[in-house]
């Protein structure tokens, strides 16, 4: 009985010893994981410098549009990177790394691991991503990005290889922490996250909680959002009630101010109603969830989160 108690254990360690550890350890997966309508699902987050976050591209671009006085974003994919999963150093930049030659990444920002690790470079398909990846090379390490100059805007696809739960910790001109956001994010699975802060970024950190190995792809970052703000214009008067609902939401609008058009968006980006009567919208065929309102008035656009319950 002893002997077999012994064999036991020493096979598990066996076992435990093999489990993977860093990207660079795992095969690749020709089996590519098509997206198939999951979100990321924001769990908490600080409200302190953060005017927005965004779950779907189209709901990102909106923003932009109606909160930053220069909406242009600068978008990296990863291309051009090595053909298998491969280490690329301790920082991935436009200066040139083990993985991109000097310019073939945008310039602007540098991407680096925590406790001075490396990062890797993941083409697609290599572990089942349908786009290029890149963070840091060890699970237990997270991904950092830096920013010169600073940003007002930044999203990104996420790819979580363990556990669900990812924070994104948001650092402010002089390098103070400015906002925590927790996300739920699906594992195995790249996702949509974007955020809009009403003061420069000089940094995100992204890690997955429990050493579950994040990555970032189809990358944005850019614009400048502190000069215009819907609540410094009239705009900033419009309401809709009740909120939540489960038929009916009135838009309540500034004197003066005629409603053009509205959409309203679910999670994925898609418009699920045009239709506006006498300034109110029936929603009661809905689902139950979070939607996104664009209203387009005299006075300009604006959005709104409305809940159906």
């Amino acid at each position: 009985m002893k002997n077999i108690t012994f064999l036991f254990f020493l096979t598990g360690g066996i076992l435990l010893a093999q489990q993977p550890q860093s990207f660079s350890e795992l095969s690749n997966q020709n089996q590519i994981n098509e997206f198939n309508g999951e979100t990321a699902t924001v769990i908490s987050n600080g409200a302190q410098g953060i005017i927005a976050t965004y779950v779907a591209k189209v709901l990102f671009d909106i923003g932009l549009e109606e909160n930053c006085s220069e909406p242009t974003v600068t978008f990296e994919d990863f291309l051009g990177g090595p053909a298998s999963i491969l280490d690329c150093g301790p920082i991935m930049s436009s200066d040139g790394d083990s993985c991109y030659a000097a310019g073939e990444l945008q310039s602007g920002f540098q991407l680096s691991s925590s406790n001075e690790g490396n990062t890797v470079s993941i083409p697609a398909g290599a572990i089942g991503n349908t786009d290029p990846l890149a963070g840091a090379i060890t699970f237990a390490d997270y991904t950092i990005v830096d920013f010169t100059p600073n940003i007002y805007a930044v999203a990104m696809d996420i790819w979580e290889n363990n556990a669900p739960l990812t924070d994104i910790r948001v650092y402010g001109e002089s390098g103070d922490l400015i906002e925590t956001i927790q996300l739920n994010v699906p594992i195995n699975i790249q996702v949509f996250f974007g955020m809009i802060a009403d003061e420069p970024i000089s940094r995100v950190e992204i890690q997955g909680e429990q050493d579950s190995g994040e990555l970032i792809g189809n990358f944005y970052f850019g614009a400048t959002c502190e000069a215009l703000s819907v609540n410094d214009n009239i705009l900033s008067q419009l309401s809709i009630y009740p909120n939540p609902s489960s038929e009916i939401i009135t838009i309540n609008t500034p004197s003066g101010v005629e409603i053009i058009s509205t959409n309203l968006y679910d999670v994925l980006g898609n418009v699920v109603l045009k239709q506006t009567t006498n300034h109110q919208i029936n929603i009661s065929s809905l689902a139950t969830g979070i939607y996104l309102l664009n209203i387009n008035t005299t006075a300009g656009s604006i959005s709104k989160k409305i809940a159906r319950k």
